[in-house]
């Protein structure tokens, strides 16, 4: 009967130990594409903005999701620019107005 308590509780641990290691990866591989993303949009605000300052701290005040959803709508405009051929867009310094505006 020991032995039976003994083989369950070892068994017990190493499935809470599974548990773990799994839960602490799949939370490591979320927060390294979560700051993948948010470099991504620092990237863009470099190029497109000139790297504003009040627009940097923004994306820094910004929750994953925000995140997330500023690089949808950013690769969207991307594919539909791409589909019209446009070489340079127009827009940048309209939008750093616009955002700018938006901050402040």
């Amino acid at each position: 009967m020991k032995k039976k308590i003994f083989i369950v509780g070892i068994l017990s641990v190493l499935s809470a130990g599974v548990f773990f290691v799994g839960y602490s990866m799949v939370k490591f591989l979320k927060n390294k594409m979560i700051n993948k993303d948010r470099k991504k949009l620092e990237e863009y605000v470099e190029k497109y903005l000139h790297g504003n300052e009040k627009i940097m701290q923004f994306i820094g005040t910004l929750s994953d999701d925000q995140v997330k959803e500023l690089l949808d709508i950013l690769e969207k405009i991307q594919r539909e620019q791409k589909q019209l051929k446009l070489k340079e867009p127009i827009f940048p310094k309209y939008l750093e107005k616009k955002v700018t505006n938006l901050i402040s």
